[in-house]
């Protein structure tokens, strides 16, 4: 049975940024990042705009993608490629500037003082810039991964993530065309791997936001149904989650 290191030495940590038409702040992005990590890996979505060239050209790896396939699919080939070049640990944000790459920084000094394998980030304080749609959306994700899978994550969706690599196989081992960030935090919960949250701030879009707080719900639902007609019984609550970093 494959376990996860309660403690492990992290020394090449790599930025991962899937991105699918931001060529208006994509590079921004990288250059930000690159100022706290050497390696940053954007996975362009088959943009059909200046967003790989861009990326590139700021000093980012880049990875082409010849079909779109969502964000879950560009976050699944970047952990492949991270997993086999040697990287120890990878963070992953958006590349539309919702994220302050910044905050790189925050979540390696909890990592150095936790030594969590997993830490999420935490938008749900102060000024986070949510509408009250998706605060009540954000509210009921918590409350059921709770509820079911013992599992008290403060912000669920949020893509502002540290994983160490050790734990990148079990995101990797089912396929969906689900958002990844509701799915593996049910693959982490289901190995009793344990988690941090990371409170991080949450800059207003420069353009609308495809995303839809209740279609995200009912993917989440969806989700939750698969989970638990796999186990067919909920297992024993466990609190993975320490107090907020």
């Amino acid at each position: 049975m494959t376990t996860i290191a309660q403690h492990r030495e992290v020394k090449r940590v790599a930025v991962l940024i899937p991105a699918f038409c931001e060529e208006a702040t994509v590079a921004e992005i990288v250059k930000q990042a690159l100022v706290c990590v050497p390696d940053v890996i954007v996975v362009d979505d088959a943009s059909t705009d200046e967003t790989a060239a861009r990326a590139e050209a700021a000093g980012a790896t880049v990875i082409r993608r010849k079909i779109n396939g969502g964000k879950g699919a560009s976050l699944t080939e970047g952990f492949r490629y991270i997993l086999s070049h040697g990287f120890d640990a990878v963070i992953a944000l958006d590349a539309d500037g919702f994220h302050d790459p910044a905050e790189i920084s925050k979540f390696l000094e909890a990592y150095y003082r936790t030594h969590l394998p997993v830490l999420i980030g935490n938008r749900m304080v102060g000024n986070c810039h949510l509408t009250l749609a998706r605060r009540w959306t954000v509210g009921l994700m918590r409350y059921w991964l709770d509820r079911l899978f013992g599992v008290y994550v403060p912000d669920p969706p949020c893509g502002f993530r540290f994983y160490r690599c050790d734990v990148l196989p079990f995101l990797l081992e089912e396929k969906s065309s689900l958002p990844s960030e509701f799915e593996t935090l049910l693959n982490v919960a289901s190995r009793r791997i344990r988690v941090g949250s990371v409170r991080i701030t949450r800059t207003p879009k420069r353009h609308k936001s495809p995303i839809s707080p209740f279609r995200d719900l009912i993917r989440f639902g969806r989700v939750l149904v698969k989970y638990y007609k796999k186990v067919k019984k909920p297992r024993k609550k466990i609190r993975l989650i320490d107090e907020e970093i």
